[in-house]
């Protein structure tokens, strides 16, 4: 491939930033993080058709020791994503092949319970607005185990008018399949909603998400709800490490339990193969203990005794 005429890194990246953003401003803020940290180490003047697979090998050693491998694997994951764009315009000479994740053990994910969810939002008072938008966006993870990007991209002219049974859906843009699904809520969460509009619609901003920054009048971040999640969590005693993507492992979780199957998970997850929603089953200890517990031998004497 013949390569186009040069241009310096940051005219890449911010063009690449560009680009992300039409379709997924959650991503872009992620993104626009790793790209920058790559371009304040390789220097921002160099230009993008002399970057080789050394410049980023080198790059991924310099964050060993100041951050977790799954840091770093993500790292890799979005320069592949980058350098694959250009080289697709033919700017890059650089074979995105080259960059290959780490592989590591992930550690066991804590998963949001029904009893953790009713902790996290007893300590939440819908009658202040702060609380109301919280316990709202904790509503909405659990009813609907959508991903936070996803969540905070549901906007005002994608969510339906009551029906006869007086509640609302809103339609979303999956991240992985990019294409549009129905996502549905129970009466709890509707009237949390029905008393969040009361306020949204109050709001001086031009922006049609749902979840505004009432002080910016700008969307609501993803750092943000993980930041919440940190500060509901240690005002209860659940003691779990609970992030915005617990909730869709506990929904996948709570979808078994009350009897659904995997096609159940996969379908409300809205993945787009089993094999993805199997990755999301995770059984608690207690559980777990009773499902292998149904496969063991076990004496008649311990039987009678049991």
């Amino acid at each position: 491939m013949n390569i186009k005429k040069s241009i310096p890194l940051h005219t890449a990246i911010q063009t690449y930033l560009n680009w992300k953003e039409s379709h997924t401003n959650c991503a872009y803020i992620a993104y626009k993080s790793r790209l920058d940290g790559f371009m304040e180490f390789i220097g921002s003047e160099i230009h993008l058709d002399t970057i080789n697979g050394d410049h980023v090998v080198a790059f991924h050693k310099s964050l060993e020791g100041k951050y977790s491998l799954a840091t770093i694997a993500y790292s890799a994951r979005i320069l592949r994503n980058f350098f694959w764009f250009w080289k697709g315009r033919g700017y890059s000479n650089l074979n995105p092949k080259e960059i290959i994740p780490i592989r590591f053990a992930y550690a066991d994910k804590d998963i949001v319970t029904k009893d953790d969810f009713e902790e996290l939002t007893m300590v939440l008072d819908e009658r202040y607005a702060n609380d109301l938008v919280k316990k709202l966006v904790l509503h909405l993870l659990w009813d609907t185990g959508t991903r936070v990007s996803e969540l905070l991209d549901i906007k005002l002219s994608s969510i339906s008018k009551q029906g006869d049974n007086g509640l609302r859906h809103a339609k979303i843009k999956t991240r992985k399949n990019m294409k549009y699904n129905l996502v549905v809520w129970g009466a709890d969460t509707n009237e949390l909603l029905n008393r969040y509009l009361g306020i949204r619609l109050c709001m001086d901003t031009e922006s049609d998400h749902l979840l505004i920054n009432p002080k910016t009048g700008k969307p609501y971040t993803a750092r943000s709800i993980q930041r919440w999640m940190k500060e509901i969590t240690a005002m209860t005693l659940i003691g779990k490490n609970i992030t915005p993507h617990s909730f869709r492992h506990g929904k996948a979780n709570n979808i078994l339990e009350g009897g659904g199957g995997m096609r159940d998970v996969s379908a409300i997850l809205r993945h787009t193969s089993l094999q993805s929603s199997i990755t999301y089953v995770q059984l608690c200890a207690t559980r777990y203990q009773e499902t292998a517990g149904k496969f063991l031998q076990t004496t008649p004497e311990l039987k009678a005794t049991a």
